[in-house]
């Protein structure tokens, strides 16, 4: 009984003993596989983790892998040690440690280039952009260096001419101050010469009223007797001419004979400008001398051709043919007269005005003398106004006027428009007093072709 006890009760404890391992087994089976479930699913979840940083595909790559061993050496993981890498590149590059490559790219859009190009290239062309303009900058202050000195140059410069021009006016006030009083002074000479020219002028006028007055009545009386003369002196010149055309041999009235024809009637005589012949005097054509014989009434005989002057040299004259008798031409060796023509007479001008007798180009008063010398050389008499005896009036071109004088002139600037004034009114004077009278008016031009002479311009002297 006792045996069956201990073995039922070893038999129970083994029973009992492996219910008891079998159920701690099952217990840690069941744990064992709830731990590895749980581990399962963490590998899982860290696989999915370990897919968003790094892809399978890229876990071999040679960067990637480059980066791990840089991590590493730093104690860092990948994802760190990328995170640090991009805060400091950020940090050098936006400033800001937190900002992202989404933040950069934002940021980069403002910047002109950064699309298609490097921020290296940007910084490197920036980097030229900020030498070129400093170099510019200092080019500009160098030109404005130079610029402030020359403006300062300048600026002396002016301070000189100011001081100059200062000096110049002080100067010509000075002057000024002395000419008003000369000029003072020549008005209260200019006073007291008026004063005496007026007394003087009234004195004049009295006088020259009772000269008049005088005058008036010789002339009355002259003129009774010019009647009483100029009917003795037509009386005697009837007989003076009667018996010089009578007494006279027909040779001495021939004047030169036709020494050549031209083949547009024109004739050529033997006399010209030493002779003082003019321009438009005739002449009568005459076989020979013995056919200028005046009838008993001292009328000569019709010429059989009749001739007219139109052009003088010294000793011939060109003359065109202004009536021929028919059937009886003019030849070479026929004579000419002019029963008023006389080789022996002196013609009388009166010359007046400016004149180019050197042919410069500009007139004036002073070559009048040299024109009154030419008229003396040819044989010809200056007269000081025209007399009813005057034969030709020489007229230069018209005496300058300058512009009146103000009221405070000098008096000799007065005095010398007033004698330019009394030139060109005898000037006008003399060309109507000439127009009046018949009395032939010649240029300077006209006198020339009438003397036979014209002067050389100065080239040619």
């Amino acid at each position: 009984m006792a045996g069956r006890t201990s073995t039922s009760f070893g038999v129970a404890a083994t029973i009992t003993i492996l219910g008891v391992l079998s159920l701690g087994f099952f217990v840690t089976a069941a744990i064992f596989y709830n731990k590895t479930f749980e581990l399962q699913r963490t590998v899982e979840t860290l696989q999915a983790d370990q897919v968003k940083v790094v892809k399978s595909d890229e876990r071999n790559r040679e960067d990637v892998l480059s980066l791990v061993k840089e991590a590493e050496k730093e104690r860092k993981s990948l994802v760190g040690y990328m995170i640090d890498g991009q805060a400091s590149i950020m940090a050098r590059v936006t400033g800001s440690r937190r900002d992202t490559v989404a933040e950069l790219t934002r940021k980069l859009e403002s910047v002109k280039g950064a699309d298609t190009a490097s921020l290296l290239s940007l910084v490197n062309d920036r980097d030229a952009q900020i030498a070129a303009l400093e170099s510019g900058l200092q080019s500009a202050e160098g030109s404005r260096a130079q610029a402030q000195a020359d403006r300062q140059n300048e600026v002396d410069r002016v301070k000189g001419l100011l001081a100059s021009h200062q000096a110049t006016i002080d100067a010509l006030n000075k002057e000024v101050s002395a000419y008003k009083t000369e000029v003072e002074q020549y008005r209260a000479g200019a006073d007291g010469y008026k004063a005496r020219i007026d007394a003087s002028l009234e004195k004049e006028r009295n006088q020259a009223a009772e000269t008049k007055k005088r005058l008036e009545g010789q002339i009355a009386k002259l003129t009774e007797d010019k009647l009483i003369v100029e009917g003795q002196l037509a009386a005697l010149r009837g007989q003076r001419n009667l018996e010089a055309f009578r007494g006279r041999a027909e040779a001495s009235l021939v004047d030169a004979e036709v020494i050549a024809l031209n083949a547009d009637r024109q004739v050529v005589i033997g006399i010209g400008a030493r002779e003082k012949v003019v321009l438009g005097m005739t002449f009568s054509v005459y076989a020979d001398a013995n056919s200028i014989k005046p009838d008993a009434e001292g009328r000569y005989p019709a010429g059989k051709a009749t001739l007219e002057v139109i052009s003088i040299d010294s000793t011939s004259a060109t003359c065109r043919i202004t009536s021929e008798v028919k059937g009886n031409p003019v030849v070479k060796g026929d004579v000419v007269a002019n029963a008023l023509f006389d080789p022996s007479k002196v013609y009388k001008f009166v010359v007046f005005g400016n004149f180019d007798m050197d042919r410069d180009g500009v007139a004036t008063p002073l070559e009048r003398n040299d024109i009154e010398a030419m008229i003396t050389n040819w044989g010809g008499r200056i007269e000081g106004d025209l007399s009813g005896d005057a034969d030709f009036l020489v007229l230069g071109q018209r005496p300058l006027l300058p512009p009146r004088p103000g009221q405070d002139a000098p008096f000799e600037v007065v005095q010398e428009f007033i004698r330019r004034q009394r030139e060109v009114d005898r000037y006008d004077a003399l060309m109507k007093q000439a127009e009046a009278t018949g009395i032939p008016l010649l240029n300077e031009n006209r006198l020339y072709t009438l003397v036979g002479k014209a002067p050389a311009r100065i080239g040619n002297r």
